[in-house]
């Protein structure tokens, strides 16, 4: 697909929405009607800047039904989300949703070269349903073997996946690494198992843990991006080369704004994902914001791709620290240590005040491969982390090391923010 019918096929499809949406729900007709903004006047993609956000307080607030664009007669599939706060989110699917769905799930497996000759064994927690029942919809589509469980022993997937011959595993990042950590207390020989694959979805995760997965299990890991409000599973993913997700562009809208601003960033500035849907028939939502945290990458993919293409998602918007003025995401401060380090380590920014002062202090707990006993070496690591922070978020932030028992847990996981001011 070439950049110049993405963007017709965009411009098309936003001014079916943006009608459609103004038509069939008060709730977009009401703000529409403030904002003085008819959407018979749409021309082109830039002029969605001037239309209102979709925030999860207004899929809440419209609770159960009333963001629904179709009769409830034609939403055939209903999925109550959580969200990140607990409060209850309806999400609708019409028949050509579902359809929709695999056809999205399908491309991005195909991406990854899965095809009817694999295994794939889908886990998730219940949690995490929606991003289950895409991803097998799309597995299907194509044609391949499913083996769909909602299992949370690692040994008993050890199991399945050496017995059934599984050559592509998706699952959540904490169960992936829960299931290599079980491999090596175990008897079983990874060379032994037909996996050639782990497509993570549903958290973030590090390159750190991508890399101790793949190293452990002996398979490439890639990424998927799911948004329950917007679709589920593969609003973006990674291709083969593995630098960064890919939007599908033709069937979202993507913006990556300042989240202070609200305008549009630079190639290389962290941005909040805004996501209007273009065919989504159920519950079509109008720059909705994810609060996912991520930034554009400068440049193309070596796969060709037309579409946006950025880092992997960095966190969340209400993770941002605010320290001295300065805003910075605890996925920034993992990306650059484990730039430096090349492994995977513990740590916490302890943020305090002292006579009134705001004081900071990165602590860091290292494995013993990341440098020997010698006191030069531990120092010189010490100063290249200092420098990198400093220049990367141009305040001085003081790193110590520190053995992994001095840090705050909460629950059994270790702390990355320790606010105490």
């Amino acid at each position: 697909m070439r950049e110049e019918e993405l963007r017709q096929i965009q411009t098309e499809r936003l001014f079916a929405v943006l009608n459609r949406v103004y038509k069939e729900v008060p709730f977009y007709r009401i703000l529409f009607d403030k904002h003085s903004l008819n959407p018979e006047e749409f021309e082109k993609p830039e002029d969605l800047r001037s239309y209102p956000f979709t925030t999860r307080d207004d899929l809440r607030k419209n609770y159960p039904y009333n963001m629904f664009a179709v009769p409830l007669r034609e939403v055939v599939r209903i999925l109550p989300s959580a969200g990140t706060t607990g409060a209850p989110i309806v999400v609708g699917y019409t028949r050509n949703d579902i359809y929709t769905l695999a056809e999205l799930n399908a491309r991005t497996l195909k991406n990854l070269d899965i095809t009817k000759e694999d295994f794939v064994m889908i886990t998730f927690h219940r949690g995490l349903f929606a991003s289950a029942f895409g991803i097998q919809s799309g597995a299907e589509l194509i044609g391949a073997s499913v083996i769909p469980t909602n299992l949370e022993d690692p040994v008993k997937t050890l199991r399945i996946l050496l017995d059934y011959r599984v050559t592509t595993l998706i699952c959540s990042p904490s169960f992936a690494i829960w299931l290599a950590e079980t491999l090596l207390n175990s008897e079983l020989n990874p060379n032994t198992f037909m996996l050639r694959r782990v497509i993570l979805c549903g958290e973030p995760f590090s390159e750190a843990q991508r890399e101790f997965i793949e190293n452990t299990l002996k398979v490439k890991v890639y990424n998927v991006y799911a948004v329950t409000e917007v679709f589920g599973p593969s609003v973006a993913s990674e291709c083969k080369a593995r630098q960064g997700l890919h939007f599908q562009e033709d069937h979202f809208y993507v913006e990556i704004l300042n989240p202070d601003t609200l305008g549009p960033v630079k190639p290389g500035e962290i941005g909040e994902i805004v996501v209007t849907t273009l065919t989504k028939e159920a519950l079509p939502l109008i720059r909705y914001r994810t609060g996912d945290l991520t930034s554009i990458l400068p440049k193309p993919c070596p796969c060709g791709s037309p579409f946006l293409q950025t880092e992997r998602i960095l966190g969340r918007l209400d993770d941002l620290v605010l320290f001295r003025g300065v805003k910075f995401h605890p996925g920034q401060v993992e990306l650059l240590i484990e730039q430096i380090t090349k492994t995977k380590v513990l740590w916490q920014v302890l943020l305090w005040r002292e006579e009134g002062v705001e004081k900071i202090l990165l602590q860091i707990a290292p494995s013993e491969s990341i440098f020997s006993d010698s006191f030069s070496e531990q120092e010189r690591m010490r100063k290249e982390i200092e420098e990198k922070l400093y220049l990367e978020f141009g305040i001085p932030i003081p790193v110590k090391f520190v053995e992994a028992s001095s840090l705050v847990k909460e629950g059994e996981a270790f702390k990355k923010i320790v606010d105490k001011r």
